[in-house]
């Protein structure tokens, strides 16, 4: 095996155990206690994120000569490409969904301008309002749900809804569901997705309401009708998508109602990113010791 061979194999073995073991920490972080926190959704994006990100700022191997690789590098890789091939996997099941759900409503939709935003009236069963897609998100809205709200009602969801856009949630929401590492076959993975998804929507009705009293009781007024309408309904809602009633509706409706609080910080993706920098940076000293361990890695059972 020749040195690029060599190269290739252990950047990718070196990649898959930094990914599992980061997974087990964001496991070992979520059950001390995180998840009893009231994180912001930045905080759960990045903690979700941080196996996949950090192994890939984690991974080094410095040039040597070209050496036959052990069972165990070959088991490493094999998991890395695996990970890797579901995240992909996942990511086009998720794209997929939401195409076929908007190409199915096309022919019977009818374009409306809402709050100065453009929006989708759908012919479908489901009291569906939501934002679908990622790169071209569109807001849809069933025609049962203009029905029954007032005009100031679905002011205040379409407000909410571009306000999932302009934070770029379904973004994300794609990058959560395809991070390719363990935690997305672990329960503690999906927990951080489905704790994100709640900060996302409390966020945005923040967004959306701001201090007005009137728009926050009339968007609170908005979700228990949506909430209403879905009683004996089948959600068969996309993956890539931010429905405004799935989520805690309960909860969503009395922080809505409930005194002004201050809002929890998040973290903007730039701070995400210069985390996961300054792991590389901070492991610099470590180096030596990270050379070692690769080169008995890559001998180990050979």
């Amino acid at each position: 095996m020749n040195f690029a061979e060599t190269l290739v194999l252990v950047l990718a073995a070196v990649y898959g155990l930094a990914g599992l073991l980061l997974s087990i920490l964001v496991t070992c972080i979520w059950h001390a206690g995180f998840h009893r926190r009231r994180a912001a959704s930045g905080e759960l994006l990045a903690l979700r994120l941080l196996p996949p990100v950090g192994a890939a700022f984690l991974i080094y191997e410095p040039a040597h000569e070209a050496e036959q690789a052990g069972p165990l590098l070959a088991g490493l890789v094999i998991f890395a490409l695996i990970t890797l091939g579901h995240g992909i996997v996942r990511a086009w099941h998720a794209g997929a969904a939401a195409a076929a759900l908007l190409h199915r409503c096309a022919r019977n939709n009818r374009g409306l301008v809402i709050a100065e935003q453009p929006v989708d009236v759908i012919e479908v069963s489901d009291p569906l309002v939501a934002v679908i897609g990622a790169w071209r998100p569109r807001i849809v809205v069933a025609r049962g749900v203009l029905a029954a709200c007032t005009d100031e009602e679905i002011r205040q969801v379409v407000a909410h809804e571009v306000a999932h856009v302009s934070a770029r949630d379904n973004v994300k929401l794609l990058l959560l569901l395809a991070s390719p590492d363990a935690l997305a076959w672990a329960p503690t993975g999906k927990a951080l997705i489905a704790r994100w998804r709640a900060a996302a929507e409390f966020e945005a009705d923040a967004r959306a309401s701001g201090a007005d009293r009137r728009k926050r009781v009339a968007l609170a007024s908005a979700l228990i009708k949506v909430a209403r309408l879905s009683i004996g309904t089948r959600h068969q809602f996309p993956v890539l998508s931010m429905p405004i009633a799935s989520d805690d509706v309960e909860g969503r409706v009395r922080r809505l109602l409930a005194p002004l609080r201050p809002s929890p910080r998040t973290l903007h993706i730039q701070v995400v990113f210069a985390g996961a920098c300054l792991i590389a940076v901070l492991a610099v000293p470590l180096y030596g010791i990270v050379q070692e361990l690769i080169e008995v890695l890559v001998a180990f059972g050979r």
